[in-house]
């Protein structure tokens, strides 16, 4: 009986383990596409998201188009951009996950700071072993005074 109980503690907590490893790499995942965005990479942004990315920002639905043309204002200024995604809880079941967030940036645009944040969520899809953003929900939160 208690050689039982000891496997059965061994089993959950190999499956906690396992649940802790995955969604650390749904959370690298998150914070690969925002390196990248702060590298002014859309092939970096590309290799983390599905196909039918959508982002809703503010009341605005984007795509991987409008993501695109965002980046391509910011080229040829002088940008600079540090995020900090701190992470209030993962969940995964099969192959989709979710992700609630707190997301700040500092960011300078030819000189001009902004620090922005966000609470964000987002849907994952693990496709060919890689977590990949489908869905992001972005609410700007006020600016600290």
């Amino acid at each position: 009986m208690r050689k039982l109980f000891f496997c059965a503690l061994l089993l959950v907590v190999s499956l906690v383990k396992a649940q802790t490893a995955e969604q650390s790499k749904v959370n690298q995942s998150l914070t690969k596409v925002f390196d990248a965005l702060a590298a002014l990479d859309l092939k970096g942004i590309t290799d983390y998201t599905t196909k039918d990315f959508t982002v809703l920002e503010s009341g605005v639905v984007w795509n991987l188009d409008t993501l695109s043309r965002k980046i391509d204002n910011l080229k040829g200024t002088s940008y600079a951009r540090t995020n900090h995604l701190d992470f209030v809880k993962t969940e995964i079941q099969g192959n989709t996950a979710w992700a609630v967030y707190h997301n700040s940036a500092d960011i300078v645009i030819n000189g001009e700071e902004i620090h922005a944040r966000w609470l964000e969520s987002a849907v994952l899809i693990k496709e060919s072993g890689i977590w990949k953003i489908k869905l992001l929900h972005s609410t700007v939160l006020k600016r600290k005074q």
